[in-house]
């Protein structure tokens, strides 16, 4: 009997013991997991647009890994083209911006190779903005989702790593409900309309004058 109770509390203990020590060394794993996740997104500044709207897009990128990288970016899903069918890219609206202040124009040629953005030393971070028209043609109702991919390189080391980003709008359009246009009315307008009600109640006072007499 006391031989059991003795094993009982051992086992007991073991269990604590590995409990805490699993406790403990959880989020060191994690954080190594954790380091491989790429800070990066795509936005627009529009949930909802009408025909002929100007959509701008904003992809950052941030270095919140233990070591410098390269950031490549490149239009689309597989090297297809950024942007919706429903929207037409803006030439000559694309620039950047990063934490040192600094910015520049890109070469429209980025839609077709790509673009490097550069080194990121740990923390940096770079912002890419472009702009897109929304087409006259846009059906009421669409969804106009633009994509851009990138990869990361270690210094001196090719990665063939992709993550894809993306942005939507929806497209709106068309008479609002509950809302009736009233003809307008102009100074000619107004002055016949009064004319006609002074002569309206001239004759309502002589059918009264003429009943009564």
């Amino acid at each position: 009997q006391f031989v059991n109770e003795y094993m009982k509390s051992w086992k007991v203990l073991g269990a604590t013991i590995l409990t805490v020590l699993g406790l403990t060394l959880a989020p060191l794993f994690n954080a190594t997991s954790a380091d491989v996740v790429l800070d990066a997104d795509l936005s627009v500044d529009k949930a909802t647009a009408k025909r002929g709207d100007t959509l701008t897009y904003a992809f950052r990128v941030e270095n919140t890994l233990t070591e410098p990288f390269i950031v490549y970016l490149a239009p689309g899903m597989n090297g297809d083209h950024a942007f919706s069918p429903y929207v037409d890219y803006i030439p000559g609206s694309t620039s950047w911006t990063d934490n040192s202040g600094a910015t520049g124009a890109v070469d429209d040629n980025w839609l077709n190779t790509g673009v490097n953005l550069n080194y990121l030393n740990v923390g940096d971070w770079v912002t890419l903005t472009f702009q897109a028209k929304v087409k006259s043609d846009a059906p009421n109702g669409a969804l106009a989702e633009s994509v851009v991919q990138i990869k990361k390189n270690w210094l001196g080391e090719d990665v063939n790593e992709w993550f894809q980003c993306a942005a939507k709008t929806t497209i709106k359009f068309g008479e609002v409900l509950g809302v009736e246009e009233l003809p307008q009315t102009g100074a000619e307008g107004v002055l016949a309309v009064t004319l006609y009600l002074g002569y309206l109640g001239f004759l309502v006072r002589r059918i009264k004058l003429t009943r009564y007499l």
